[in-house]
């Protein structure tokens, strides 16, 4: 229970260790000591015994034999730690990464398994090469029985990474957001009265609920910002040894989907900032006529109220159409790009399968690996504009944690 506790304050650190007495000089003093008659400080160690300290009772020295009589070896180290986020250094993302480091174990099974599936996805295309240029070509049925067997051990183990992958990661996002609410509910605790006084009930609610949002972004960038990047280079190698005609088609579609997103973020920014102001109004008026309602039944204000919530509202989806439309318009934009590139590869494709330099199966498989290109990438242009969310979140659950808290 002691190591639990320590680990969720800020600047503590605690470790259970069983140590020999004759190893007690290599320990780093002083630490807590159990025994026999409960728990005890060690302090230092002194030339002729050891300086401990009983609950309720004075410093005292104790030689090694009676120091053995007290403790059975067990110690629980602590020391303490700059906290992240807290004191000097304002809130950012990097509040998050202890708790995110913490479960690197877990988060490295999800990268892990993600690579498993990446590099599964290279099969496929040469599995559909070789059934048109070999089989269909040269009526081979045994190469055919070989090539299905494959595929179908291919699709078995993508259904079964991917299944495991997503338990691993709802477990592990699971116990990020416990251990993260509980650190934001305790700062939010230790805030003195005067910053709930000159804020309203609904919006420190609604900045609360940011930690989710921004919770959600750091464990999914992770996987595609640590993982996609790579197999693109791959699958962008493999394509080049195709068809370098086709390869610079596909080169010039992903600067389209850069300048995209990069065409949409100021815009896009300001909308969320503007939606993220009238949803914490609205909520704050929701808390408040909730909270209130006997002051508002009392002054038979009813339909004044009623006015001013539909008038709220109206602006909150207002704002939120139009980050929807902005939305909208860069990802349609990108499927634009994506429909057009195909039509590209098919017409060039197909030209080049005509004139022999390519065959009708690597026309097929480099589409494959043109597709599995695509998607990564348009998951990166989206994590971009997610992005633009989660610094908006950052600024407003930043309202808490850079608070100072009570002494």
């Amino acid at each position: 229970d002691i190591v639990r506790l320590a680990r969720r304050q800020d600047g503590a650190k605690a470790k259970a260790v069983t140590v020999e007495p004759g190893r007690l000089s290599r320990q780093p003093l002083p630490a807590l000591a159990n025994g026999p008659a409960g728990w005890f400080v060690i302090g230092r160690l002194v030339e002729d015994g050891v300086l401990i300290q009983r609950p309720g009772s004075q410093v005292e020295k104790v030689d090694r034999a009676a120091l053995d009589a007290l403790w059975d070896g067990e110690l629980i180290l602590l020391t303490t730690r700059e906290a992240r986020g807290a004191g000097k250094g304002r809130f950012d993302l990097s509040w998050f990464v202890p708790q995110i480091i913490r479960y690197r174990r877990l988060i490295g099974e999800v990268l892990l398994i993600t690579f498993a599936l990446n590099l599964l996805g290279l099969a496929a295309p040469l599995l559909f090469q070789n059934v048109i240029d070999k089989v269909l070509a040269h009526n081979a049925q045994t190469t055919l029985n070989v090539l299905a067997i494959g595929f179908v051990a291919v699709s078995v183990w993508e259904t079964m990474f991917g299944w495991i992958r997503s338990r691993v990661y709802a477990e592990t996002s699971q116990k990020i957001d416990v251990e993260l609410g509980a650190r934001l509910f305790r700062h939010l605790l230790a805030l003195p009265l005067s910053y709930f006084e000159k804020r309203r009930v609904g919006d420190t609610v609604t900045r609360v609920r940011q930690l989710e949002t921004i919770r959600e972004f750091l464990t999914t960038a992770s996987l595609s910002v640590l993982v996609d990047p790579l197999f693109v280079g791959v699958f962008m190698v493999a394509m080049l040894l195709y068809s370098p005609a086709l390869f610079g088609i596909v080169a010039v579609s992903l600067v389209g989907y850069v300048i995209v997103s990069v065409s949409v973020t100021g815009t896009l920014r300001q909308r969320i900032e503007e939606k993220f102001e009238r949803g914490a109004a609205s909520n704050a008026l929701l808390v408040e006529s909730v909270s209130g309602i006997q002051t508002v039944k009392a002054a038979a204000v009813e339909p004044q109220w009623q006015d001013r919530w539909e008038r709220q509202l109206a602006a909150t989806s207002a704002a939120s159409l139009r980050v929807t439309n902005i939305g909208s318009t860069g990802s349609q934009a990108v499927e634009l790009i994506s429909k057009l590139t195909f039509a590209a590869i098919l017409f060039f494709g197909a030209k080049s399968v005509m004139g022999g330099t390519l065959t009708l199966g690597g026309l097929v498989a480099f589409n494959m690996f043109a597709q599995r290109v695509s998607g990564p990438v348009i998951r990166l242009a989206q994590l971009w504009q997610d992005f633009q969310q989660v610094r908006i979140s950052v600024e407003r659950l930043g309202d808490i944690l850079n608070h100072p808290v009570e002494p």
